[in-house]
């Protein structure tokens, strides 16, 4: 994800302005996110429950989630189904002086030990797997007792859902002549598969390992 929908991205890969202007275009659509203090993501990554935490990252991309959380004074480990964003995010890392143990893993199959981190950080990954249940499952298994899991996952009952891909495409543009709205969402959506979900779906995933959950 190097949110370069119009192919304007004219900065070296790899460079460090390269994975500054990733991270302004992506903070700015993420506007929404900021703390009342005006730091991007502290209204759900706040610092204060990060720092000097045993965190792990499932799906860190190109790493500006990574690089948050590391210089948020997490003991951070960050994992990716795909080499490239591994080799991105230690790259990111090396140019940024920042540390932490980046490695490529299977969410559905997570290489850890139970018990081992604090606090779980995903945005906007695991409604790709073809078994969310199942990375829910392991996500669980490594976090120790009272361990926070954040995550973003698609919601259902959205504009992008109903107005982008219902009304738009599969109305206006006769999409829904040849396929059902779910399948216009994935072809439309980030990722070769994708799930949605709405608030109750969403407690009944989390009901049976989680004592408190909280939708915003």
């Amino acid at each position: 994800m190097t949110y370069d929908w119009q192919g304007t991205l004219a900065v070296e890969p790899g460079s460090r302005g390269w994975f500054e202007e990733i991270d302004r275009r992506f903070l700015a659509s993420a506007y929404y996110a900021k703390g009342s203090d005006g730091r991007p993501f502290e209204r759900f990554m706040r610092s204060a429950d990060v720092n000097g935490k045993e965190v792990l990252e499932v799906g860190c991309g190109m790493g500006t989630h990574a690089a948050m959380l590391a210089r948020a004074g997490a003991r951070l480990t960050g994992i990716d189904l795909t080499e490239k964003a591994v080799e991105t995010t230690r790259r990111r890392f090396e140019i940024f002086g920042l540390h932490g143990d980046i490695q490529r893993a299977d969410a559905e199959n997570l290489p850890f030990l139970s018990d081992s981190f604090d606090m779980v950080w995903s945005w906007g990954v695991i409604h790709h797997s073809s078994s969310m249940e199942k990375c829910l499952s392991e996500i669980w298994r490594v976090l120790r007792s009272r361990g926070r899991l954040l995550l973003m996952v698609y919601y259902r009952p959205s504009l992008v859902y109903y107005l982008h891909n219902g009304l738009i495409r599969g109305v206006l543009m006769g999409q829904l002549l040849r396929r059902s709205l779910s399948e216009i969402y994935v072809s439309a959506a980030d990722g070769f598969y994708a799930r949605v979900f709405n608030k109750k779906e969403l407690r009944t995933l989390f009901s049976s390992a989680f004592d408190q959950v909280q939708i915003r």
